[in-house]
């Protein structure tokens, strides 16, 4: 099938390498959630706040687990049908509309979870990265952790494509993307296209994405009062990181 002036439907994957997902593609929170619970030993007394949860996929798989939990979000669009489904399953996570810079909480939670990047990633400056980091530090009881998801940036200078595509759902995520090494930053554009749509409807999304060596995320964790203990793989097995691993989890304790 075509999709006029002799463009094949399928012509991104002659452009576009396919070979991205764990940069841009979170999988399902069911999953994120149990890896994070098996990483970090969870056994279910753990008052637990979850980091730019989105639609609360995995606040909610932890509320399955029993834990006490409370998951932010930036988006009320997103919180709202994270709420309709805890009160499906009468379960009872909490969700509140939150800027993770701005947090009030104070030693109330022995686990912090940033998982996928939304919460240590997306702000322009670092300056705003920062305050991000003191206030999940700032949550933490005395001996509680902090599990973050990132990409990988020994992969990314190893192995970044410069154009990329995946399936999400019913759509193609087209994404054009360079690393700027000068700020530490992932940045391009990205393009939602829906089945057989045409390139030109395309329209493009600029992103950045904020990635961290693991000495820089050992000396950010020292400046907010915790220390780095372990590093992760993908599959929740501690590594000693290379340009092997798309994500990694890392570990800090207050």
């Amino acid at each position: 099938m075509t999709i006029g002036a002799g463009v094949p439907a399928d012509w991104y994957r002659s452009s576009f390498a396919a070979d991205v997902s764990a940069l841009y593609y979170e999988e399902g929170g069911e999953e994120t959630a149990q890896r994070a619970i098996a990483m970090l030993g969870m056994e279910g007394w753990e008052r637990v706040l979850d980091l730019a949860c989105a639609t609360g996929r995995r606040t909610l798989e932890l509320a399955r687990e029993g834990f006490d939990v409370i998951g932010i979000d930036v988006s009320a669009d997103l919180l709202e049908p994270a709420g309709a489904e805890a009160e499906i399953e009468d379960l009872l996570p909490w969700f509140y509309e939150r800027d993770p810079r701005y947090m009030e909480f104070e030693r109330e939670f022995d686990v912090v979870l940033s998982l996928g990047g939304g919460a240590f990633e997306h702000f322009d400056h670092d300056e705003e990265i920062l305050r991000a980091f003191r206030a999940a530090a700032r949550a933490l009881r005395p001996g509680g952790r902090l599990l973050m998801q990132t990409p990988n940036v020994l992969h990314v200078e190893a192995h970044l494509a410069p154009r990329t595509w995946f399936e999400a759902g019913e759509t193609i995520e087209l994404i054009e993307q360079r690393w700027n090494e000068p700020i530490r930053r992932l940045e391009g554009v990205r393009r939602t296209l829906f089945e057989f749509d045409p390139p030109h409807q395309c329209e493009p999304e600029p992103f950045q994405r904020r990635l961290y060596a693991i000495e820089e995320l050992a000396g950010i964790f020292e400046a907010v009062g915790l220390r780095l203990v372990d590093v992760f793989d993908e599959e929740g097995r501690p590594c000693a990181p290379s340009d092997v691993q798309q994500q990694l989890y890392v570990e800090a304790r207050a």
